[in-house]
């Protein structure tokens, strides 16, 4: 389509030159004219489809230029810009026929609809169908990324003001809820090979597609809001007007939104929703909260709806257990630069990422997980390659691409093999003892000789040789002592019974800590804490 720019303005032609996808939609600007003679010359010549003029404009104004082209028979529609909102004054643009009327300055959001219905108009007469399509999908898919764009810098905000947040919504035509609202959040997942498969790889028009899906779903029971957060991937929000009353009638219209995006789109969906709200400017909480309902579900195939404030997803069995044995082994490699069974921690990262571990936790507890050992790399494995694959890691977590974080941990840990020493005595017996009793100050109520052989691959008899070398004191009494000064700290501070101080250091007989404490202080619990003032609260 040929098309006319018309105006005195230099800094409109350039604003209207940025605001258009000109390439895109395939358009051609024939022309920029200053003012409306020479206009009429080249619109003779080029016969225009589409003109967007001023009205004020010297030697000829725009209302003169629109009256030559009614009587000239070029059929073109003309979009008027002015500065004036005086009906009175724009009134004889309509006269001449214009299509349709702008204020200046110009919005954006304004103009793509405008040339979307002229776009329509355009065409109406023509066998240009798929011309038109094309042509109305570009400029539908600029306002849909302005209104992206604009409710991503929401959702991720920490506050907003009420009154601004209605007004720009209204500029962008965003569809803001009236009452009150639940923000579902729709995750989808492992998408890519579907995207390559069914859509030539194409990831715009899958999210497309996931929109439609969308929309329609809410359709029949009065439609809802859809965003998709720019800075999220594979995720859209939809905005649901209801009550909480209406909370079984939503849930029912989410169970139907799931099973049609996993049958048309064949992805695996995770939906959070977020507690019913009354004020459009708890539109971050509203999110945040259908967010952390999503990450709260366990990660199997089963669980496909959250909603927040609903029970706990995960068991936290997968905390307790492969992921302490993966930190475990990952700070040995980290403290010693050596691990003498790296083929161990290798396959204790495949095992964390199978679907019998996944069943039993959730995606913050994954998150929380795989985001402790990072920070553990990241402040104790020096080097560049660590760093950048530590922060691609980070990057892939905030977006649970499992395959990825897996693969990631995988390379952090050959890279940190691969640079290891061979012998963990190379490092000096102070270092050694040292990085030991780090690991007995943060694991003295469960540490044990046994423990540290484990640990540390090392002969016990030698490193309790070692240790006393090293501290003059035995490794038993070492442990001791630390149990002890928090067996004390604890009775002066706390209102807890002597068994439960007892257990809580490392000592499930409370007879046997009671003569350990005596030989230690020289009196018993209870009169150690009756014989020493209180701390202050």
């Amino acid at each position: 389509m040929k098309v006319m720019i018309v105006d005195d303005e230099a800094t409109v032609h350039e604003q209207l030159k940025a605001m258009i996808p000109w390439e895109e939609l395939g358009w051609s600007v024939v022309g920029h004219c200053y003012n409306g003679e020479e206009a009429r010359l080249l619109a003779a010549e080029l016969r225009p489809q589409l003109i967007i003029t001023d009205i004020r404009m010297p030697i000829m104004d725009g209302l003169s230029l629109m009256e030559w082209l009614k009587d000239s028979g070029i059929p073109a529609e003309v979009i008027v810009l002015s500065g004036y909102g005086d009906f009175e004054y724009s009134r004889p643009a309509f006269l001449y026929g214009a299509f349709d009327y702008m204020l200046k300055p110009i919005n954006e959001a304004e103009l793509l609809r405008v040339l979307s219905r002229a776009v329509d108009k355009i065409h109406l007469a023509s066998d240009a169908f798929a011309l038109q399509i094309k042509e109305k999908a570009v400029l539908h898919n600029g306002l849909t990324v302005m209104q992206d764009e604009f409710m991503t810098s929401v959702f991720d905000s920490s506050g907003i003001d009420e009154n601004e947040l209605i007004v720009s919504a209204a500029e962008l035509s965003i569809p803001l809820p009236e009452a009150s609202y639940t923000a579902i959040v729709v995750k989808l997942f492992e998408l890519d090979e579907r995207i390559h498969e069914r859509y030539a790889g194409d990831r715009n028009v899958f999210y497309f597609a996931a929109r439609n899906i969308i929309k329609e779903t809410f359709a029949e029971s009065g439609g809802a809001a859809v965003f998709r957060p720019l800075s999220k991937s594979n995720e859209f929000v939809v905005l649901y007007s209801g009550t909480a009353r209406e909370a079984e009638r939503l849930r029912a219209l989410v169970g139907k939104l799931h099973r049609a995006l996993v049958h048309y789109l064949k992805v695996k969906v995770k939906i959070g929703l977020s507690s019913c709200k009354s004020r459009i400017a708890k539109l971050p909480e509203s999110y945040r909260e259908g967010a952390l309902a999503l990450e709260s579900m366990l990660l199997n195939e089963k669980e496909s709806v959250g909603a927040f404030g609903g029970a706990d997803g995960g068991t936290g069995l997968a905390q307790s257990a492969i992921w302490k044995e993966i930190s475990a082994l990952l700070g040995t490699l980290l403290d010693f630069g050596a691990l003498r069974d790296g083929e161990q921690l290798r396959q204790k990262v495949e095992e964390a990422f199978s679907e019998g571990q996944l069943a039993v936790i959730s995606g913050q507890e994954l998150k929380h997980a795989v985001s402790t050992l990072l920070d553990k790399i990241e402040a104790k494995a020096p080097g560049r390659e660590v760093a950048l694959l530590v922060g691609e890691g980070k990057s892939r977590l905030s977006e649970l691409k499992l395959p990825q974080i897996k693969a990631l941990l995988l390379r952090i840990i050959a890279h940190m093999l691969g640079q290891s020493v061979t012998d963990t005595r190379s490092k000096s017996g102070k270092q050694l003892i040292e990085i030991i009793c780090g690991y007995v100050r943060e694991h003295y109520r469960t540490v044990s000789l046994d423990d540290i052989s484990q640990t540390y691959y090392m002969n016990k008899n030698y490193f309790c040789s070692l240790f006393k070398s090293v501290t003059g004191e035995s490794f038993i009494d070492y442990v001791t002592t630390i149990r002890m000064e928090e067996a004390k700290r604890l009775l002066l501070e706390s209102e807890l019974k002597t068994y439960e101080i007892a257990e809580l250091v490392g000592y499930k007989d409370q007879r046997y800590f009671s003569q350990v404490f005596r030989k230690a202080t020289g009196l018993q619990p209870t009169q150690y804490r009756q014989g020493q003032p209180r701390a202050q609260p």
